[in-house]
């Protein structure tokens, strides 16, 4: 963690509070109505939609406490988790242990702009859900899709949902790099009005087939709808 980076110092501060709350029992700290968002069917239906997940390694990219790792265990060969609070990390660990996981995930702390952690080509998948709409700093989110580009091996696909619309006031435009933001989670969000910004975000890395849905906005969400997008790296 960059201690001059009041950004990302602000988010782990905030996530770490967050989790300090979270238990098996009572699971809406960090992820907002949790069990709702087990329930809402279309990240089942759009978030790999297309894609054959059976025998592939994953990452789940701000797992939190691992609801998604839960979720989709059955879908892959084993998903691992990366989360900017330690916290977090160790409640995505009961959470898999709770629920007899059984590919148990490596869980992996990063500083909130890169993965540097992680080796180039090391997964099949890198996907995310609710999280990187919560980073209000475009610089930030760019260098992020390129590390996900940068550890994914040939062939590998990005799968992203984020915020789409105009209608949450608490967020700001999809180019703007709001580092004096002093919440993170819903306090202070991005949003995309035009598929074609993240798209040429990802061409310009090396992503090619991009490809999206616009959705009705999920559980516990102020934007106008949500957006569904998957991309792939180019051999």
């Amino acid at each position: 963690m960059d201690p001059k980076n009041k950004y990302t110092v602000m988010q782990q501060s905030q996530y770490d509070e967050n989790a300090s709350h979270w238990t098996t029992e009572d699971r809406d700290h960090v992820v907002g109505s949790f069990d709702a968002h087990n329930k809402w069917t279309d990240y089942d239906v759009y978030l790999f939609k297309g894609i054959e997940t059976k025998n592939r390694i994953a990452l789940d990219f701000a797992c939190g406490p691992g609801r998604n790792i839960v979720k989709f265990s059955n879908r892959f060969k084993r998903i691992d988790g990366v989360d900017i609070s330690n916290t977090n990390l160790a409640n995505a660990k009961i959470w898999c242990e709770a629920n007899k996981v059984a590919s148990m995930p490596q869980l992996i702390k990063n500083n909130g702009t890169d993965l540097a952690d992680i080796a180039n080509d090391t997964y099949d998948m890198v996907f995310s859900t609710i999280a990187m709409q919560h980073i209000c700093v475009h610089e930030i989110r760019l260098n992020l899709f390129k590390e996900f580009y940068r550890i994914l091996k040939p062939s590998g696909y990005i799968c992203i949902q984020m915020g789409f619309g105009t209608r949450h006031q608490g967020s700001v435009g999809y180019y703007e790099n709001f580092y004096d933001a002093q919440h993170t989670n819903g306090g202070k969000d991005t949003r995309i009005e035009n598929p074609d910004h993240v798209k040429q975000d990802l061409i310009s890395i090396g992503f090619s087939h991009f490809d999206f849905d616009i959705r009705p906005v999920g559980p516990s969400d102020s934007h106008s709808n949500w957006i569904f997008f998957r991309s792939i790296k180019e051999i």
